[in-house]
Order: C-alpha cells, then structure tokens, then sequence
C-alpha cells in the first residue's frame, strides 16, 4: 500500500505545473464573466451566487474537473520520468499497483479543485458585493442590504450538491469521487479502440451518477423504483470489468 501512495504522489508531483495552469485559467475566466456580469445596470443586488448561475459556472466547472482528471492521468507518461530510468512500463509495482496509484492522482486532484473552487468562489465574494454596491449607489443613491457570504454559499447551484449536509450525501459523493477516478484512470491506460468501450462505460456511469444526485434527498424511490437499482448495478459491473480490462492491458503492455 505504501508503494501505491509513492507512486501516486510522484505522480501528482509530475502534474503540479499543468494542474496550476489550468485551474488558473478556470479561475481567470470565472473572475472575468461573473465580474462583467456583476457590472451590468441590470444585475446590482442580485448577488454572487445568480451571477454564477446565469453565466454557467456550473458547467464550466464540470468542463474543468474533467480536464484536471486527464492532466493528471497523463502525469504518468509524463517524459521527465524517463530521465530518472523509468518510463510507465518500467515502474516497480504490479499492474493493480500502478493503476491504484493513478486513479488516486485523479481523486486527489479533484478534491484540490473542488477546494480551489469553493476557495475562489469565497474570494470573489468580495470583488463583487463592492462592485454590487457601487452600482446600487449609482443607481439608486444609497447602498442597499447586500446578503452575506454564507446566503451566497448556501443558494450557490454547485455547493448544494458539493458540500454534504447529510451522511446518504457523503457516501453518495465519495462514491462518485472513487469511480470518476476508476475510471478515468481505466481510460487514460487503455490504447487504441479499446478506449472506446471504456469511454461508453464511462458515459454510463456518469449518467447514472447524476441520476442519484438528482434523488439524493429522495433515497427511498431506489427502493420503490426497481430501474434505479437495476442502473446502479449495471454501473457497478461495468465499472468492474473495465478495471480489470485496464489492469489486463498494463500487464500485457509489460508482457510485450
């Protein structure tokens, strides 16, 4: 187990500078359209959490974390390693080692950019309520009640699913955390049209994801409604079997 953690945080080591460079255009870009849109006559006092919503945030956020997913798998082939002797073929461990190793890199750089989020989000709180106040005094000659940071959070369309309120919440995004990561690690491993199946495989069991975060507060249609249990255990076996599909290619990779 100790030898999958030396792995994985080589791995994260090699992805740091590509890591930061994207979340710092995903940071650049979210400043630039919520603040334009925080500028607008139209949008004094409607808040951060509106401006987020009506400039899409929470898509560009979806767009993001997969992307940090894939720069971090390709940490693995990341040519700097060859110069130290190894290349991903070359590295000590058995093939469930290795993928482990990479699928941990994934997890651990999307919970990064999940903080980073929730960390940028609270600083642009500030930028924006001046600006939101600048124009109410513009506007209507006195600066209005602006509502606080945590209200901000709280009606915020990603955190009401980001951060759990209840335990069903933290099993359900652990869970979704454990098999992004599975799976992404399966798709960065596998060459050729193999990755085709496991890119379907993969659309499935995101589609699956979402479903049950869309029922989250409402566990018990699982129970009374046999298509959602019937989908999470289609998901659960595909999700099996591309492991073992990825964890077959890296030993026969070895083996040739």
């Amino acid at each position: 187990m100790q030898h999958t953690f030396t792995l994985a945080a080589w791995n994260f080591r090699l992805a740091r500078r590509s890591l930061l460079a994207l979340w710092g255009v995903f940071a650049a870009q979210q400043a630039a359209v919520i603040l334009w849109r925080a500028a607008q006559p139209g949008a004094a006092g409607l808040g951060l959490a509106s401006h987020y919503y009506a400039t899409m945030q929470i898509f560009a956020y979806l767009g993001f974390y997969l992307l940090t997913a894939l720069a971090a798998g390709a940490a693995t082939h990341n040519s700097r390693r060859a110069r130290s002797g190894y290349t991903w073929a070359t590295l000590p461990g058995t093939p469930g080692q290795k993928l482990a190793a990479k699928a941990i890199t994934i997890a651990a750089a999307e919970l990064v950019f999940a903080a980073w989020q929730l960390v940028w989000y609270i600083v642009e709180f500030y930028p924006v309520t001046a600006l939101e106040g600048w124009r109410r005094r513009q506007m209507y000659g006195a600066v209005l009640p602006a509502a606080n940071l945590y209200e901000q959070v709280v009606a915020n369309n990603l955190f009401a699913r980001l951060l759990p309120r209840r335990p069903a919440q933290i099993v359900i995004l652990l869970g979704i955390l454990a098999l992004s990561a599975a799976m992404l690690a399966a798709l960065d491993t596998v060459r050729g049209w193999r990755k085709l199946p496991v890119f379907a495989s993969g659309l499935f069991c995101a589609w699956v994801c979402f479903g049950i975060v869309s029922i989250e507060q409402h566990l018990e249609w699982l129970l009374d409604e046999p298509r959602y249990a019937f989908r999470i255990a289609a998901a659960a076996v595909l999700a099996v079997l591309t492991v073992w599909w990825a964890v077959r290619s890296i030993r026969r990779g070895e083996a040739a």
